[in-house]
């Protein structure tokens, strides 16, 4: 019964993700998440979850201001808890004339290692990550890999927080794409298919947790009985 308890919670954790990969299906940028099983004990299931960071389709623009990481890597932002990893998105400028993203968190720069200031005119992002103004170089965007065999801790929708040991992507290995958006990396039949295998899956769980309920209620009013 306590196997099948953790079992219950297992599906319904991984529910819980496939219902949400399913939300962000039209999020621009979004990464889906997986759920793996691991033992407890030997016998009691627990669920795991990881990012899936496969590159979405990308689709152009023509907007300047978005831009989208071909490949791996990760924009650094700027937020109250610290720098956090982003994939991107619709950028603008803030009162402060800060490169933001749509949230208003600043993107890092890597002259001083502080949010990326711009003044008016036409902004150009190169693929090695150049911002240039005016035709003059104003800063080099700051952007990490994940290294490898590392789980990056998810921060909200979009977010990743830096691991301990960090690692800057070189500029031979960086594509950014100034003008296009990156969409979601889910597969929408696929989670569909979750969807449904996982309610299954959680359903005859249950019933066997039922069957084991009545099992017990009869050795219990039952046999237990004086002749």
């Amino acid at each position: 019964m306590d196997s099948a308890a953790n079992a219950l919670r297992y599906w319904e954790r991984k529910q819980e993700i496939v219902a949400n990969n399913l939300a962000n299906v039209s999020t621009d940028g979004y990464k889906s998440q997986r759920v793996f099983a691991t033992l407890i004990d030997g016998m009691k299931p627990a669920a795991v979850t990881s990012s899936d960071l496969a590159t979405g389709n990308l689709k152009q623009t023509g907007n300047p201001m978005d831009v989208a990481i071909d490949g791996p890597g990760f924009f650094v932002v700027r937020t109250p808890n610290g720098e956090r990893y982003t994939r991107g998105g619709s950028l603008r400028l803030d009162d402060k004339h800060h490169l933001v993203d749509i949230e208003g968190r600043p993107l890092i720069g890597t002259k001083k290692n502080e949010p990326l200031t711009l003044t008016d005119g036409p902004v150009e992002i190169a693929p090695n990550g150049d911002v240039k103004q005016n035709g003059v170089i104003v800063d080099h965007l700051k952007m990490d890999v994940a290294p490898k065999g590392v789980e990056l801790t998810r921060e909200g929708e979009a977010l990743w927080v830096p691991p301990q040991t960090r690692q800057p992507q070189s500029d031979a290995t960086r594509n950014v794409k100034q003008g296009w958006m990156e969409e979601s990396n889910v597969n929408s039949m696929g989670a569909l298919v979750d969807m449904v295998a996982v309610q299954r899956a959680y359903a005859s769980v249950q019933k066997a947790v039922i069957e084991m309920d009545r099992t017990n209620e009869t050795a219990t009013t039952q046999l237990a009985k004086p002749l």
